[in-house]
């Protein structure tokens, strides 16, 4: 018997390096288990249905595991991890504390697993106190350092020691460019920040700024080429969004620092000038969700090899889409960075005229006279600005300069995503010349709400149906445009 349990491990071990979930749910059935009564064989399972996202039943998979094995620490540790998945903070902190108190060689990474929750929970002394003590167990334990640091950041006490603690984890990382270090480089600079009013007052206004232009309508569209819509609807591609150094337009941001009378960094030396690179945020191009079929769309932005009109407009249900793009973050993006902390919103674009000061919102006035105020604030903000730190100066600039356009732009009512882009993989289209900086996003299959064949677009039915058909349920509407486009 225990020479059969052994080999079921060893299958379920080669099947689990595969990432062949379902084979192992397969292999260890309920009757395979019962004969068994091996702890560690539903471990195994419980841990398949864990990656399976089946948290009920990895919990259940678990308790059988501790209930043939009392002290078996990881099925309470496992079981801690699903109630975490499932936002059960309780319940997980209670297995976690029963992991600890076991005798065990993990339980300096129990310890942290907890103060993890304990931060989820906002109990931010208990946290702290379970990564000293993890500390105290294994001083070489990185994550408990970057932990530590997290929430001392976030709950804005002890910055000095947090930044001691993030500088303690890069030292020690052996991945200096992972997300846990970028993080870790990102909340260093801005602690270094902080004893620097004037920036500090800049960001600020900066985030006002984009709590004024945020915008919380249902519906979305983006207008793109058929061959984009085939890719990201028949082949299932995500949704790509570039960096703002590669807009169509070359004249992007320059209204906005236009009017700041705001000059990008310049170097002299030897009687040559140098202008710093500035790299910018990840930029996506929508409008709002009702203008699904205008004129001007289809000529500028509906395209297909160049051809107006023969492209296609796409629907979506914003807040699904972005909590899809949170949720296909991975948890150790998750745990790199502030709870709750993300830049992943979308934004009205505000418009100026020529030679004029006030900023005009298409959807409020009483918003527009808001946002003017506060961008002539930050102007003088800017103007008056002699600190040291003149790179990130530029970068909070950035992040709002493609949120303003010239007045003669207005009837687009654009919208925009704008994404700093640390937790995402910087892809290349190579293909091109210069290559092109992309991030992928998400899928959209399951957020779109309406298709809209342009005007121009050949077999238009043929193309509906393939989209139709290529929801099982739960289709979209597919629309085909009948403006009479010329």
């Amino acid at each position: 018997m225990k020479k059969d349990a052994n080999n079921l491990h060893k299958k379920a071990e080669k099947l689990f390096n595969k990432g062949k979930y379902d084979d192992i749910i397969n292999l260890l059935t309920i009757k395979v288990l019962e004969t068994h009564k091996d702890a560690g064989l539903y471990i195994r399972r419980g841990f398949s249905w864990y990656c399976k996202k089946e948290y009920d039943k990895a919990i259940a998979d678990n308790k059988k595991a501790f209930e043939i094995n009392p002290s078996y620490d990881l099925a309470f540790s496992n079981s801690g991890a699903a109630w975490v998945a499932k936002k059960d903070y309780d319940k997980a902190i209670e297995d976690y504390s029963k992991a600890i108190n076991l005798e065990s060689d993990y339980k300096d990474i129990y310890l942290v697993a907890r103060g993890n929750v304990w931060k989820k929970n906002k109990e931010y002394s208990k946290a702290i106190d379970d990564y000293n003590e993890a500390i105290k167990i294994n001083s070489v334990l990185t994550n408990a350092y970057y932990s530590r640091g997290l929430v001392k950041r976030e709950e804005n006490i002890d910055l000095k020691g947090s930044k001691q603690d993030f500088e303690e984890y890069l030292q020690r990382a052996t991945d200096k460019n992972d997300i846990w270090a970028k993080y870790a480089k990102y909340y260093i600079e801005k602690i270094d920040e902080l004893p620097d009013k004037k920036l500090t007052d800049i960001a600020e206004i900066v985030s006002k700024i984009k709590d004024i232009l945020h915008i919380e309508d249902e519906f979305i569209t983006h207008y793109t080429s058929l061959s984009v819509l085939k890719s990201l609807i028949l082949d299932s591609t995500k949704f790509r969004i570039s960096e703002g150094n590669f807009m169509n337009d070359p004249s992007e941001g320059i209204v906005f620092f236009d009017f700041l009378g705001h000059k990008l960094i310049t170097f002299c030396k030897d009687e040559h000038k140098f202008k710093k690179f500035p790299p910018k945020p990840f930029i996506g191009s929508f409008v709002n969700g009702n203008m699904f079929n205008d004129l001007n769309m289809w000529r500028f932005y509906g395209k297909e090899k160049g051809e107006e009109a023969k492209g296609c407009a796409i629907t979506l249900r914003r807040q699904e889409f972005i909590d899809d793009i949170n949720l296909s973050l991975s948890d150790e993006v998750k745990e790199a960075r502030i709870d709750n902390e993300t830049d992943i919103k979308f934004y009205h674009i505000a418009y100026l005229k020529d030679g004029e000061s006030n900023f005009y919102i298409p959807s409020s006035e009483e918003k527009s006279c808001e946002l003017t105020k506060l961008v002539t604030e930050l102007k003088q903000f800017v103007i008056d600005y002699n600190g040291v730190y003149k790179t990130s100066l530029e970068e909070y600039l950035n992040s709002i300069a493609f949120l303003f356009k010239s007045d003669s732009y207005k009837n687009e009512n654009e919208v925009r995503l704008v994404v700093r882009g640390i937790e995402f993989k910087k892809e290349y289209n190579i293909d091109v010349i210069p290559p092109r900086v992309f991030i992928e996003l998400e899928s959209i299959i399951k957020r779109v709400e309406q298709i809209t064949l342009g005007p121009k677009v050949d077999n238009a039915n043929e193309w509906g149906s393939a989209f139709y058909y290529r929801y099982e349920e739960n289709a979209p509407k597919i629309m085909i445009s009948l403006l009479p486009y010329k």
